[in-house]
């Protein structure tokens, strides 16, 4: 393995690591923000850290009209959508249901880059890490018992189906841009957009409100969420497609629920059983296989 290989591997358990802990985090944020005004709170305290961080290093950076239209659908894609999105579905439907249908990203992300867009060639290795890391996280949310789909839920169950595949639709269509320009130039614009885009909300006056009666733990939360699991993880995600591909690097995206089961057990004595032992055994194999693989 490279030493370029190796660093973004471990660049990418960082991002692991982060978004593992934005969960508890965002836990924070919410007792005094709603999840729409949180999601927009983070992208426009990182939007603005992009845009200082852009022209101030790379103030001369030129990116062509024609990709100036690929970074706006990223954003929607990518930040604005996908939270949303992600937001709504988790409050219409179980925890362990969105756990299991979020894992899905890195399945719809090999089959994207491989069979749709033939950014990549996969190996049998790759598929069947990918399929053992999945398994490993329905172990881990579901203990053995499997989901529970019923009336109530499907609605709920659909919308973070259909985030999984946004997820890896932002994964895969960001390679083309980050093969030809800097990952941090083409992430920092992609949130800027992204911002942008949401901007009619922070006018209302319920979202002025909020941020008014926003808490000293709150702020430091989405200072939390805006600086490590937007500006460095995002910029890490798409350095990462760049060096390893999108398959590779999707598939540490299963291990983001890990790092908050583990910090959940650890630290909030939330109870375990065999299944989660497992389970995270499984994730880990599943994740070596994929990152080993010659393909």
């Amino acid at each position: 393995m490279t030493s370029s290989k190796t660093h973004i591997y471990l660049n990418l358990l960082s991002v692991a690591f982060f978004w593992g802990t934005s969960w508890a985090i965002s836990k924070i944020g919410l007792r005094d923000l709603s999840p729409v005004h949180l999601a927009v709170l983070r992208f426009m305290v990182a939007s603005a850290i992009f845009l200082f961080m852009v022209k101030t290093f790379h103030k001369d950076y030129i990116i062509e009209k024609e990709d100036r239209k690929w970074l706006w659908i990223l954003g929607f894609l990518g930040v604005t959508l996908y939270f949303f999105i992600q937001y709504f579905g988790l409050n219409m439907t179980t925890t362990v249901n969105a756990s299991i249908l979020i894992a899905t990203s890195p399945i719809f992300t090999v089959l994207l880059a491989s069979m749709i867009f033939h950014q990549e060639k996969i190996s049998p290795l790759d598929i069947l890490g990918t399929i053992i890391a999945f398994l490993g996280i329905f172990f881990v949310f579901t203990a053995g018992r499997g989901m529970s789909i019923s009336r109530s839920t499907i609605l709920g169950d659909l919308l973070l189906l259909s985030n999984s595949l946004i997820w890896a639709l932002f994964t895969v269509l960001g390679k083309n841009l980050v093969d030809k320009y800097d990952p941090f130039v083409v992430m920092a614009y992609i949130n800027i957009y992204a911002a942008i885009t949401v901007l009619p909300i922070v006018f209302t006056p319920s979202f002025i409100s909020s941020v008014k009666s926003a808490s000293y733990t709150t702020w430091a939360a989405i200072i939390y969420l805006a600086v490590f699991c937007s500006v460095y993880s995002y910029y890490m995600w798409y350095k990462g497609i760049k060096i390893i591909g999108a398959s590779k690097t999707a598939v540490f995206n299963y291990i983001n629920p890990m790092i908050a089961v583990i910090i959940g057990i650890l630290l909030l004595k939330e109870e375990w059983n065999i299944y989660t032992l497992i389970g995270g055994i499984l994730v880990f194999i599943g994740v070596y296989m994929v990152t080993s693989s010659k393909s």
